[in-house]
């Protein structure tokens, strides 16, 4: 039987990019790709970025889609620590 692994919190690399064309700040999860999150403040950006991952992963779930090896083990309740990385 394998042992079930449940993880209280969980470090995700992100970058942070300001896109001057659009006026608004880019927060993205190079783990997973092609999940972003928008804000006219960095603060409204890195807010959204956690709830876009779960939605994502939800969905790739869902789908039967490949989980990166990263968030194999992370759940709903998987807090998320956020930490910027060069892009």
């Amino acid at each position: 039987m394998t042992p079930t692994i449940q993880l209280d919190e969980l470090i995700v690399p992100i970058t942070i990019e300001f896109l001057e064309k659009d006026n608004v700040y880019q927060v993205s999860c190079p783990a997973l790709q092609g999940c972003h999150a928008w804000g006219e403040t960095l603060d409204d950006a890195m807010r959204a970025i956690p709830g876009n991952i779960k939605a994502m992963l939800e969905a790739r779930r869902i789908n039967k889609s490949p989980i990166p090896a990263l968030f194999k083990h992370a759940n709903a309740q998987t807090a998320f620590v956020l930490r910027m990385v060069a892009a």
